[in-house]
C-alpha cells in the first residue's frame, strides 16, 4: 500500500531524476508556413513493431502548440560537440528568434525541418497523443530513420549539456 500524501523532497528528488541518461535531441514542427523546434531530452523508443518513438512537450513551449495542429515532427539526435545547438533550442523561443534560420537544416517529408548535421534523425507520423502532468507525450510512428554521422550522442547531464556548466546550472 502507498501513502498518496507522500512527496518526495523537491532538492532530492530534482537531483535524483538529472541522473537519469537521456539523449539530447531537437524536434521540429510545422504548421502551415510556421517551422518550431525545440531542446527536448524526454525521448524514448516505445515500440519496435511498429517502429514508434515517443517526445514530451511542454504546454509553454511555441513548439507544443504547433505540434497539437500537426500530423508529423522530427526528431534530430544531437552528437556530443552540438552543445550550441541544443541551448540555441533549449533557451530561446522560436516566438523571439527564428531557430531555423541559425543552423543548416533539412525539410523532411512534407516540410517538417529537421538538422541537417547531427548523429541520427526521424521523421514521424503522429499515432497518439496523451497528456501526463505538465508536459503532452507524442507518439509518433517512425517513417524515416538516417544515421548521419553516428557520432556519440549528446546526453543532458544536470541542469545543461555539459558538466560543470556554473553559468546554466545556477
Amino acid at each position: 500500500m502507498t501513502d498518496s500524501s507522500y512527496r518526495p523532497d523537491q532538492k532530492a528528488l530534482d537531483t535524483a531524476l538529472r541522473l537519469i541518461p537521456a539523449p539530447v535531441a531537437i524536434v521540429g514542427a510545422r504548421k502551415g508556413e510556421v517551422m518550431g523546434g525545440l531542446t527536448a531530452a524526454w525521448v524514448t523508443r516505445v515500440s519496435i513493431e511498429p517502429a514508434l518513438l515517443l517526445v514530451s512537450i511542454g504546454h509553454e513551449r511555441f513548439t507544443y502548440e504547433l505540434m497539437q495542429e500537426s500530423d508529423h515532427f522530427t526528431v534530430s539526435i544531437l552528437a556530443e560537440g552540438q552543445v550550441p545547438e541544443a541551448r540555441l533550442f533549449g533557451l530561446k523561443s522560436q516566438r523571439d528568434v527564428d531557430k531555423w534560420a541559425e543552423v543548416d537544416h533539412e525539410l523532411l517529408g512534407e516540410g517538417i525541418p529537421a538538422l541537417k548535421q547531427c548523429t541520427a534523425r526521424f521523421l514521424c507520423r503522429v499515432q497518439g497523443v496523451f497528456q501526463t502532468g505538465d508536459h503532452d507525450c507524442f507518439v509518433g510512428e517512425i517513417l524515416l530513420a538516417e544515421e548521419i554521422d553516428g557520432a556519440p550522442a549528446l546526453l543532458m547531464r544536470g541542469g545543461d549539456y555539459t558538466p560543470g556548466d556554473d553559468e546554466i546550472n545556477n
